[in-house]
């Protein structure tokens, strides 16, 4: 009874605030403008996929801008360090997609505006939906979490249902797949780029230290990859206070082998890399296959 009337609480606050505050806007006139979102808060897999949709239309030449809530202060840091050598992507953090895709339409420099989430937001009309899709799609109001996974229900999106094009992320045959393929040592040099070396074997065992939206759903592709979980300690996503609580760990477990996501290294301020450079610190990396049919049908 108390989760009902938490979730009708959080129900009414829900339809309040679109009413007052997220009525839709004007679409966009020069910019195409696309909203890669889930039904989940976090762990959906919705930053790496822009991070592969921007790529897919940098590599024809196009202009894309990325828009990331200013939040997630760690997933900027890593998309800008991700790009810093691609002149065709620019990313940006703000509390309103919808202004900034405004005046950045208006400016008439890019050709995409790509929406990391902004799933909630009704002003952002015109936008295609590209909706990560998993195994479950809330339909009732028991199915609401408060601050939780699921923030909205399917019923709400049906005015939307012809710009979206749902993705599926799980099961077999999914149109989009997230797997790791390698973990490498993080270095003074590779914080959060793509450089490997000094890999972690697919047999070996380490500890999980992350900061995500679904944290088991990471070490659940840790597993897959084949390396077996000895502990795991778990923070809130976007946690500001991850490097001291990391080093604290280590200072637990000096001899212990450590894997982070690729977000988790962006929060590591260079101090930190500096004095734990002999720490066995391993970021996984993940990559991202999408269907061919997916990518045919991509605006």
């Amino acid at each position: 009874m108390l989760r009902l009337f938490l979730a009708l609480c959080y129900r009414a606050a829900y339809l309040l605030h679109h009413a007052l505050c997220l009525k839709p806007g004007a679409p966009l006139q020069n910019s195409k403008l696309i909203v890669v979102g889930s039904y989940r808060t976090g762990g959906a897999g919705k930053t790496p996929f822009c991070i592969w949709l921007c790529k897919h239309y940098a590599a024809q030449d196009k202009k894309v801008a990325l828009l990331v809530h200013e939040y997630a202060f760690d997933e900027t840091a890593m998309l800008r360090q991700i790009f810093s050598d691609n002149e065709n992507v620019k990313v940006f953090a703000t509390r309103n997609r919808y202004r900034l895709a405004q005046e950045l339409d208006a400016a008439g420099q890019f050709d995409y505006i790509v929406c990391d989430d902004g799933f909630e937001d009704s002003r952002l009309t015109g936008a295609v939906t590209l909706l990560l899709s998993w195994e479950s799609t809330p339909t009732k109001l028991s199915e609401l979490w408060p601050c939780g996974k699921m923030r909205s229900l399917e019923k709400d999106h049906k005015a939307n249902s012809s710009a979206t094009m749902a993705l599926k992320c799980y099961g077999e045959n999914p149109d989009i797949q997230f797997v790791i393929d390698k973990v490498y040592r993080l270095s003074p040099h590779s914080a959060t780029a793509e450089k490997l070396h000094d890999e972690l074997s697919r047999d070996s065992s380490a500890s999980i230290v992350c900061g995500l939206g679904d944290p088991k759903r990471f070490c659940q592709d840790i597993q897959a990859f084949g390396i077996k979980i000895k502990l795991h300690y778990f923070f809130k996503d976007h946690c500001k206070d991850f490097s001291r609580k990391f080093e604290q760990i280590l200072q637990k477990h000096p001899q212990e082998a450590f894997i982070i996501s690729a977000k988790d290294a962006a929060r590591l301020p260079a101090e930190f890399i500096q004095k734990n450079v002999k720490a066995q610190i391993y970021i996984a990396h993940q990559s991202i296959k999408v269907s061919p049919g997916v990518v045919q049908k991509l605006p």
